[in-house]
C-alpha cells in the first residue's frame, strides 16, 4: 500500500513538472514569435535605391545579393517584402515601398534606344547618352484613377522622354 502512495505522488510532482515545463515554452514562444517570423521569412527582398544614376549606372547600383529587377519580377509587390534598411521611404510608406517615386526598370525586351514604356532600355543599361531612352516605373500614387494595364506600377508615358544621361533611383530585387 506504501508504494502505491509513492507512485502516486511521483507522478503528481512529474505531471506538474511537464505542465509548467510546456507553459513556460509556450510563453517563449510567444515573446520571440516575431524575431522567429522574421528570421524564417522567405520572401525575396526588393527596394529602390537611395542613390540615383545615370542608364549606363543601373545595372551595378544594387547592393551585393542584389540585382536590378525586371517589371516582372517585382510585379505583384505582395509576394515581396520590401527592404526599408536598403530603400527608399517616404514618411507614410510604413515598412513597403514609397509611391511615386520613379525608378529604373528592365523591361526584358531587346537591347533598344528608342521606343515606349516596356521597350526603350539605354541600349540594354549600357548608354548614357542623352539620345538613348530609358524605362522608368512607380508604384501609383494616384488610387482615384482606375487599374492600368501593369497596375500597380505606372510606367512614365511614352510621350515623355527618358533620357539616359537622367539620374534616377533603380528597382532591385534579391537574387
Amino acid at each position: 500500500m506504501r508504494m502505491s502512495r509513492l507512485n502516486y505522488g511521483w507522478l503528481v510532482t512529474t505531471s506538474r513538472r511537464v505542465v509548467i515545463t510546456v507553459l513556460l515554452a509556450g510563453l517563449g514562444l510567444t515573446i520571440c514569435l516575431p524575431t522567429l517570423a522574421d528570421a524564417i521569412d522567405l520572401r525575396r527582398k526588393f527596394y529602390l535605391t537611395t542613390t540615383a544614376v545615370d542608364g549606363a549606372g543601373a545595372l551595378n547600383a544594387c547592393a551585393s545579393k542584389f540585382h536590378m529587377a525586371s517589371l516582372y519580377e517585382i510585379f505583384d509587390t505582395s509576394n515581396l517584402k520590401y527592404d526599408t534598411n536598403r530603400g527608399q521611404t517616404a514618411a507614410d510608406s510604413g515598412a513597403g515601398p514609397p509611391s511615386g517615386v520613379n525608378g529604373w526598370i528592365r523591361t526584358g525586351f531587346s537591347s533598344n534606344t528608342t521606343g515606349g514604356p516596356g521597350q526603350a532600355n539605354c541600349s540594354a543599361w549600357t548608354s548614357a547618352s542623352g539620345t538613348d531612352t530609358g524605362a522608368l516605373v512607380r508604384l501609383r500614387e494616384e488610387w482615384d484613377q482606375g487599374a492600368g494595364l501593369i497596375s500597380p506600377w505606372k510606367a512614365e508615358e511614352s510621350d515623355q522622354v527618358f533620357t539616359c544621361e537622367l539620374l534616377h533611383p533603380v528597382w532591385c530585387v534579391q537574387y
